[in-house]
């Protein structure tokens, strides 16, 4: 699948509060939205959110729960989308601090 013009991703990565940072051994995780189960992969990462690139069919909702294997459930709404890629706005409770440094060490 082609991915969408730079510059148009691009307008996306302009509005970040913060920097990602690449995650080097992308390896496949489980999204679930609406019910049904995607695989997926997190590109990068950041405080805020995730950039995931997705194999085949991509979730159409914008409430999705990831399921990482060190980070645990993660769950978002999805602030953008192209062709085969999605951005999340990850929520988080009140108190899940020591969750978001697990996540940010994935990449560190």
């Amino acid at each position: 699948m082609a991915k969408l013009p730079v510059g148009q991703a691009q307008d996306s990565e302009d509005r970040r509060q913060a920097g990602r940072r690449p995650v080097a051994d992308s390896r496949p995780i489980t999204a679930m939205a609406g019910g049904k189960v995607y695989t997926c992969f997190i590109e990068d990462i950041s405080p805020q959110g995730v950039r995931l690139s997705f194999e085949g069919t991509m979730p159409e909702g914008n409430v999705i729960a990831l399921d990482h294997p060190v980070a645990g459930t993660l769950c978002g709404v999805c602030a953008w989308r192209d062709e085969v890629n999605m951005g999340i706005e990850l929520q988080f409770p009140d108190g899940e601090l020591e969750r978001i440094l697990r996540c940010i060490c994935l990449v560190l």
